[in-house]
Formats: structure tokens, sequence, C-alpha cells
């Protein structure tokens, strides 16, 4: 009766059941007193589970195991040592069952030689190979940091069962580690074992990482074989969003049996990563029709759109319903976006306003939104207080000294800016160059400010000859503005035109076909507004699509527009 009630999930009955025995005064055997043991563990009644325990009047290893799995599962990881310690002590040797229990609670309290001691105890029992032991001697290593250990460990595992693949794949796509994690799929299929839900979701998050999108469509076309779940969309489209296909994203989002507020907050966000801000903001009224509830991350998505797109009348709007219709208190994340809409915007006074009052410590992430905004506006006095405020949180931070230098230059103060230059140098800090890279049949190229290292430099400089002759054509004036250097006008012209996303971009041109698929290029720094505007000249003139993902978002151009409609 109590094992029925089990495997119902039943545990009201359970108890009562449990009452009837201790009425009648029945008495139960080691058996019946683990399966009435195993009733609270699975009903996750810590403290009668525990009662339980400590009245059996005999135990063995299911009872033992049992109370140290049932504390570790429910995060009481010192309560769970304890017990197993308590076991080694009268003698019993822990089989595989509990040394994966202990190996977890071990890792919840990040006692790393407590589990280095149990790896040890499962290499004299030959417990180590066991799936269940490697899982958690695996979980063990990538916490600590040990990931020579942890590949070994997972080396030596059974290869034919998709957990301990699912999990490697997982932590390496979560450490940024892409191409490894991508690298490892393969090899798991080359092994013939089938992945499942969360394998397909780590390698798309993986794809996203690294903004692999053919590798990423090849992955999908595998999914449409295997798995169609929820989960696996929601990392389809958000691979899609951050790979800069954003109609694939929502062919996806659409195609869903089901979407839960992942899929929701996904696509919100992806469309304003891509500029797409009315876009973003019809999704969250159809959201608004369904029964999935809007939370902190959807407003962070929704908020930024009014960001990106320059919408304040809705952004207000959105901001103040955060927390009179949906319950919702502003996060630092909130206030940030809503900092960044009105700055943007040239409120700077406003902005600097909201982060007086906002209702915590103001963060590094609400400061530099507002030194950015500045920077665009060229407002020195505010620019400076922002700065002041960065550098007393993080008198490092490498991006706060490039902003205020260039702030200083757009309005032609180089005495300031070569008194923040040799500060950085002072303090050690380098300037990030700029960097842009393109892929070309699984082949990455990375191009740098007046580049000259490539194989194929001489017809890369001749393509952007043969395009500043064709921009200019089209009544293509060089913003000087955009380069700030104390140099002549002539150097400026030239500067501009080697800039690493041009010579990306000449690249692709060279490499890809026309008519062929959009010309995708990444770059690590803001698109300069000369850029921006030769690029949207430059789709024109070639009739090509060409997307370009600086630091903040996406630009589509495409016949001579831009997606973000110049505001960015």
């Amino acid at each position: 009766m109590l094992q029925r009630c089990i495997q119902n999930g039943d545990h009201l009955t359970g108890r009562a059941h449990h009452c009837a025995i201790l009425k009648t005064g029945n008495c139960l055997d080691l058996f019946a007193h683990n399966v009435l043991l195993n009733l609270y563990v699975n009903g996750k009644s810590l403290t009668d589970a525990r009662k339980v325990f400590d009245e059996m009047p005999e135990r063995n290893m299911v009872s033992w195991t049992g109370m140290v799995a049932c504390y570790a599962e429910n995060s009481c990881f010192l309560e769970s040592f304890q017990v197993f310690s308590d076991m080694r002590r009268i003698g019993f040797r822990p089989n595989h069952f509990t040394l994966a229990a202990v190996l977890k609670a071990c890792v919840g309290l990040e006692a790393f030689d407590l589990a280095k001691g149990l790896h040890g105890c499962a290499l004299k029992t030959g417990y180590e190979p066991n799936l269940f032991v490697g899982m958690g001697l695996l979980e063990f290593y990538v916490k600590s940091g040990d990931s020579g250990d942890a590949s070994r460990i997972f080396q030596e595992m059974p290869k034919d069962d998709v957990v301990p693949w699912s999990f490697m794949i997982a932590r390496r796509a979560q450490s940024n580690m892409g191409k490894e994690a991508v690298e490892l799929f393969v090899q798991m299929r080359q092994a013939m074992v089938t992945p499942n839900q969360y394998t397909f979701a780590s390698v798309m998050q993986a794809c996203a990482s690294i903004e692999a999108v053919e590798l990423g469509t090849q992955v999908h076309c595998h999914v449409l074989k295997h798995d169609k779940n929820t989960v696996v969309g929601n990392a389809l489209i958000d691979m899609y969003a951050k790979c800069g296909s954003i109609k694939d994203a929502r062919l996806v989002f659409n195609g869903l049996t089901k979407n839960d507020e992942v899929s929701w907050n996904a696509m919100i966000s992806g469309y304003s990563m891509h500029g797409l801000g009315g876009e973003a903001l019809k999704v969250f009224d159809m959201m608004q029709e369904t029964d999935v509830r809007p939370n902190q991350m959807t407003f962070v998505g929704v908020l930024s759109a009014c960001s990106n797109g320059g919408l304040l009348s809705k952004g207000e709007a959105y901001f103040k319903s955060m927390i009179h219709d949906h319950g919702i208190e502003p996060c630092v994340e909130h206030y940030s976006c809503m900092v960044w809409l009105l700055g943007r915007l040239g409120h700077l006074d406003r902005a600097l306003k909201l982060i007086k009052e906002m209702p915590f410590e103001p963060s590094l992430m609400a400061w530099r939104a507002l030194l950015g905004a500045c920077v665009i506006h060229n407002d020195v006095e505010i620019g400076k207080l922002c700065a002041k405020h960065i550098l007393e949180i993080d008198p490092q931070d490498e991006s706060t000294h490039v902003l205020l230098s260039n702030m200083y230059a757009r309005t032609r103060r180089w005495a300031n800016v070569a008194t923040v230059r040799r500060s950085m140098k002072t303090k050690g800090l380098n300037k990030e160059p700029g960097l842009s890279w393109i892929e070309n049949q699984g082949t990455v190229h990375y191009f740098t400010v007046d580049d000259a290292s490539h194989p194929d430099k001489k017809m890369i400089y001749g393509m952007l000859e043969w395009l500043n002759m064709k921009t200019r054509q089209e009544s293509y004036s060089p913003d000087r503005n955009a380069v700030l250097r104390d140099i002549e006008d002539d150097q400026k012209e030239r500067h501009l035109w080697v800039h690493s996303e041009r010579l990306a971009l000449a690249f692709g041109l060279i490499k890809t076909p026309s008519g062929s698929s959009p010309i995708r290029i990444i770059k690590n720094l803001r698109i300069c507004a000369d850029c921006h505007a030769v690029m949207k000249l430059i789709s024109k003139i070639v009739k090509r699509d060409i997307i370009v993902r600086d630091m903040n978002r996406f630009h589509h151009f495409e016949n001579g527009l831009c997606s973000c409609g110049d505001y960015w």
C-alpha cells in the first residue's frame, strides 16, 4: 500500500497509512521501514523522513543512502554529509548511490578537499567508472575549475549514455567555450549517441555564443528529426536571434506548440537586439493575451526595445506599469534601460535625476549608460561626473577611460585626451583595439584597423578603392568627426576607409557570389557613424544584404537603408 502511494505520488494517503500503522501498533520490518522512509523522501518531507530514520530499530545501506540522498537533493548539504559521516563511523561501506549523493553535497558545500577524498574512495571500491559516481565527480571537478581532471573522468566514463555528453557540452557552452562544445557534440554523434532536449539546447547556446548561424541551421535540421519540444525551440529562437537571423527566430517561435515565458522573452529580446522595437512591443502585446505572465526579464526586453527605438512615452508607460499593473519591482537593469532611453534622446538632466532617485546604490551599468549618452551629445560636465562615479567603484575600468577620451576628442579638447591617455598608461590599461571578423567556408577571418596581414590584402584594398569610388558617385561625403584623432583631414578620410568592418566587408564581397546569403560581420566595438553611412550606400550599390553585429546590436543594411532607422 505504501509503495502504491509512492508510485502515484499520493503522499497524503501514504501519511494516513502511516497513522493507521501507529494506531494498530503493528511493527514494521526493515524492508517496510525503508519503504516508509522512501515515502517521506519522495514527498520532500525532510523532518518526517528524519524522524522515521531515527526511530528505525535497525538500518541497512538502503536506509543510510536514502537519508544521505534526501538531504542532498533538498540542498541540505551539511546534514547530508553528517549522515554520511555517521554511516562510515559505524562501519557501513558506501555504494555508488551513496557516493553520488554525498558528492553532490560536497559540491554544494564547495568542500573540494572532501570531494577528492571521496574520489579516492570511489577508486578503491571500483565505483569510479559508474555513471552516477562519474557524474558526481564531473560536477565536482568542473565547479572546482579543474578542467584537466574533469576531461579525464569524462574520457573514462561509458560513452553510450547521453547524460555525460550533455553535461560536458552544457558546461562548455556556459563557459564561453562554444567552439569546444560544438566539437564535443560532433564527437557524440560520431559515437552514435542520440541527443536529448538538453543536448540540443546546449549546442544551440554554443552556436549562439560563437554566432555560427550555418552550423546552427545544420543542428536545427538535426533537431527536426529528433526533438521538437519547447526547451529546444527556445534555444533555437535565442540562437537565430544572436546569429542575426531574426526572421528564422520568428519562424521557430511561430512553430512552437506551446510558448512559455522563456519563448516570449527570447523573441522580445531578439527583436530589441535587432533594433525592431515596434515588433518587440507587438510580441509583448500578444503575450499579454495569453495566460503567460510577464516577469522581470520580459520588461528588460520591453524597455530595451523602447531604448533602442527612442520610444520615450512608451518606455515611461511600461516602466510605470511594471509596478502598478504587474507588481514587479524595477531592478538595476530596468533603471539602466530608462537612463539610456532618456540620455540617448538628449534628456541628460532627467537621466541623472533618475539615477539619483534609484531606491538602491546606482550601479556601474547605470553610470555607463549615462556616460555613453554624454559622449553622443558632447556633454562634458555630466560626462565627467559619470566617469568620476564609475572610477570610484572600479578604478581600473578601461571602457570609462576610453569613453572619457572620446568625449574630449569630440569636443577637440586634445590636452584632456592626452591626460586621460597618460592616466591609462600609468594604470597599465590599454584601449581594446577595433576588431571585425567574418566567416567564410568554415574559417573565421579577423581584421584590425589598417590591417595588411591578410593573404588577400591586395584584392581587399582593391575592392575598397572601387567601393570608395562608387560611394562618392552616390554623393558620399566622409564624416571626419568620426575620427577621434588630432590629424589632418586627408589623413582622416584615409583612416576611415581602413576601418576593420570595411576590410571585412571587402573580403566578404570578394569571397561570396552575388545573390547569395547576406554578408555577416561581427565587430567588438560600436560601429562609427561614417561606417554606418557607407554600409547603407554599399548595400544599395552592390545589391547585397549586409548584417553587422556591433557591441550593442544588429544593423541590417538593405537597399540603402538600415533596420535601426539611423538611431543607435
